[in-house]
């Protein structure tokens, strides 16, 4: 009998001394990240409008530019438009680019870019515990399509010089 009660003592006592786990918060401030999207995000640079006519020859460059409108949007529809951007942006085949944007460093940039749009999980909600990579991810993003950007107004420009 006393080895009963031993027994359900230990129990007892190990019992009481089960951690208490403090709950996680799941959502996240949407307004810091909005301030993160408008403040901390370089801007998006557009292709210079001098150099359209070399721009227009290549189908998917509105699909390109469409990334630019990502730091002008809500930050709780995020989500909702890097979905559907990145099944466009990994439509584009590089066997359309125009001949004089044809290059090895625009399709390079482009691919770094393409790398980086898809990258970024949708599937997940976005949360506390992912937000930080989400914050990094739109950072890359933002640098790749940058580089790419500098990169085909820098051809387009040396394109006309050179048929000028």
């Amino acid at each position: 009998m006393r080895f009963f009660l031993i027994i359900l003592l230990l129990l007892v006592s190990c019992s009481k001394s089960v951690k208490k786990t403090e709950p996680t918060i799941k959502t996240i401030n949407y307004l810091k990240l909005n301030s993160f999207v408008k403040d901390s995000l370089p801007i998006f640079l557009d292709l210079d409008s001098q150099y359209n006519q070399v721009f227009n020859l290549w189908g998917d460059i509105d699909v390109l530019k469409k990334a630019s409108t990502l730091s002008k949007i809500d930050t709780r529809q995020l989500l909702y438009f890097i979905e559907p951007y990145s099944l466009e942006i990994d439509k584009i085949n590089e066997i359309h680019i125009p001949t004089v944007l044809n290059t090895p460093s625009i399709i390079g940039r482009l691919r770094v870019f393409k790398t980086d749009v898809l990258k970024i999980d949708t599937k997940e909600d976005l949360n506390n515990n992912n937000l930080k990579d989400f914050k990094e991810n739109l950072l890359k993003i933002t640098d790749s399509y940058n580089a790419l950007i500098r990169r085909m107004n820098a051809v387009a420009k040396e394109s006309v010089e050179i048929n000028n």
